[in-house]
C-alpha cells in the first residue's frame, strides 16, 4: 500500500496533544472502533509489543516512542499479508509565525506481501484513507477539547 497521510493544525498544547498519542497507545479501544482486545505480551524499556484483535482480525505491532521527535511508531510485526509501519507525529509550530498551530500527522507506509494482499489494498484503500482521516481529527478534537477544560478549569480557580 503506498504511503498514505493525513494531518492537521491542533488548539492544543504540545503537551495535551502528546498525552492524547500516548493514551492512543495505551487504550486503543478509546480511539478505534471494532477493537475486541488487546494486551502488551512484551514491554521494554524503549519499546512495547501489543497484540490486538479488531473486528476478530489479530494484529501484532512494534511500538516505538520517540519523545524528542514527537513520534510514535507502530511496526507491522508477522502480519500474513503486509509489512510497514504507521507513524503518529507531533509537529511543533513555527516559531517565528503568531497564528502557526501544532500539527498531528498520521502516515501508514504499508506494503503488499502477496496477491492476496495487492487485492485486500485495492479494495480497501479509500476506506483506510478515511480511516486515517478520521482518527486525525479523533485526536485533534480529544485535544483540544481537553485543553479548552483545562483552561476553564483554570479561569474558575483563579
Amino acid at each position: 500500500m503506498p504511503k498514505l497521510e493525513y494531518f492537521t493544525p491542533v488548539d492544543a498544547s504540545l503537551q495535551t496533544i502528546w498525552n492524547v498519542l500516548l493514551d492512543r497507545i495505551e487504550n486503543p479501544d478509546r480511539y478505534q472502533g471494532g477493537v475486541d482486545s488487546f494486551s502488551f505480551p512484551e514491554s521494554e524499556e524503549d519499546y512495547a509489543v501489543r497484540e490486538i484483535l479488531i473486528q476478530g482480525i489479530p494484529l501484532r505491532e512494534r511500538i516505538t516512542i520517540d519523545e524528542r521527535q514527537g513520534e510514535v511508531r507502530y511496526q507491522l510485526l508477522d502480519h500474513p499479508l503486509f509489512s510497514g509501519d504507521v507513524y503518529n507525529a507531533l509537529i511543533p509550530a513555527d516559531e517565528h509565525d503568531p497564528k502557526a498551530r501544532p500539527v498531528v500527522q498520521f502516515r501508514m507506509d504499508w506494503r503488499p506481501l502477496n496477491n492476496e494482499a495487492e487485492i485486500v489494498e485495492a479494495e480497501s484503500r479509500e476506506a483506510l484513507e478515511e480511516s486515517l482521516k478520521q482518527a486525525v481529527h479523533y485526536v485533534r478534537d480529544l485535544a483540544e477539547h481537553l485543553e479548552k477544560q483545562a483552561t476553564q478549569k483554570e479561569s474558575t480557580q483563579a
